[in-house]
């Protein structure tokens, strides 16, 4: 009986604590003494765990902090004995804690937006300081026409939830934005050098289908970070390069041996073909050419035009001309280089103006 008596004192006790906790947070929301609250935001980037270019998305962590004031949260240190109140972990904060705070959400989400931990502080005057590491994926258009010489900018954009301009202004905080780099720690992704923070305040007015508009602010976090080159130019350029030029070998061989020569020019077709697949495997299904896709289709049309050459040498020859076999070989050591260098240059030199 007293063990029937404290299981039900204890589940009464939680639910006048939930209905407490819950009734104190649909009761205070944003101050509106002074016009809408101002809410100062900053982002201090820790890892970049993962670049998809396929997806076009990239998965960071970091600190989001949060800072505006609240009169209505003003103490007397002499009554509570501390000088600051502290709410952690995400249970205090949101069961806990019966204040208002702004709920941020990450605009453009592609499959997480966690919260690790969480810490809310306020002091004796009603000053609110929050903190909360985050690690998140976020979706981040890519622009791709100079790969892999390219310069990508990956935005987060947070938001408050269900609150307009009127009610929260969002106010990016410089003091609270940087790179997490030091002795020990370096923010550094495979493929990409080292990246630059920068934070900053949006503003628009979404379009609603009744036709009524609502001017919203957002924080827009901005990581801008350039591309190493080596990587792709060693692991597919290089290679496709000595291909292409060991092709050219059949302008050397004996033009009676067509079969020899179609092999070889055939063997590197479907070498430049199998890297194609392979390096358009890591990239999103785009429309546009990049300079290293220039490359490859120059590469793969230099090896379609030896088969050309092979077979009209050898028609040549089984005409009873081989002289003239003979000099279209001849110029081919030469054309096919220079319009093989020409082109490659001229075609990525433009596609890396246009990007």
């Amino acid at each position: 009986m007293q063990a029937g008596t404290q299981y039900f004192l204890m589940a009464l006790l939680l639910c006048l604590t939930a209905t407490t906790s819950t009734a104190g947070n649909s009761i205070l929301g944003p101050p509106t003494n002074d016009g809408p609250i101002v809410v100062d935001v900053g982002f201090f980037l820790s890892n970049i765990n993962e670049i998809s270019e396929e997806d076009e998305t990239f998965d960071f962590e970091g600190l989001l902090s949060m800072h505006w004031k609240d009169p209505r949260l003003a103490f007397d240190p002499a009554e509570t004995g501390c000088d600051h109140l502290y709410y952690q972990g995400s249970f205090q904060v949101t069961e806990v804690y019966g204040g208002w705070w702004p709920q941020i959400f990450l605009a453009y989400e592609a499959g997480r937006f966690e919260r690790q931990s969480e810490t809310l502080m306020i002091t004796p005057e009603g000053d609110v300081s929050y903190t909360s590491e985050i690690d998140a994926i976020a979706k981040s258009s890519l622009q791709l026409r100079r790969f892999p010489f390219d310069n990508q900018q990956f935005v987060a954009l947070f938001e408050v939830l269900g609150l307009d301009k009127s009610q929260v202004v969002l106010r990016a905080d410089s003091a609270d934005a940087g790179i997490w780099n030091s002795a020990h720690h370096q923010v550094q992704v495979p493929q990409w050098r080292e990246p630059r923070l920068s934070t900053s305040i949006v503003e628009y007015d979404p379009r609603f289908d009744d036709g009524h508009d609502t001017p919203l602010t957002a924080f827009r976090v901005q990581v801008e970070i350039e591309r190493d080159p080596w990587y792709m130019l060693r692991l597919v350029v290089l290679p496709v390069i000595v291909f292409v030029i060991l092709s050219w070998s059949v302008f050397w061989m004996d033009r009676s041996s067509l079969g020899d020569r179609m092999d070889i020019s055939f063997i590197g077709i479907l070498t430049v073909v199998a890297y194609q697949i392979m390096f358009s495997e890591n990239l999103p299904k785009i429309s546009y050419l990049t300079v290293l896709m220039s490359f490859m289709h120059i590469s793969f049309l230099t090896m379609c035009a030896s088969v050309v050459v092979n077979l009209r040498v050898a028609a040549h020859d089984k005409n009873g001309r081989p002289l003239l076999g003979d000099r279209m070989d001849a110029r081919c050591r030469y054309i096919f280089p220079i319009a093989y260098l020409l082109a490659t240059v001229l075609v990525g030199g433009i596609l890396y103006r246009m990007g």
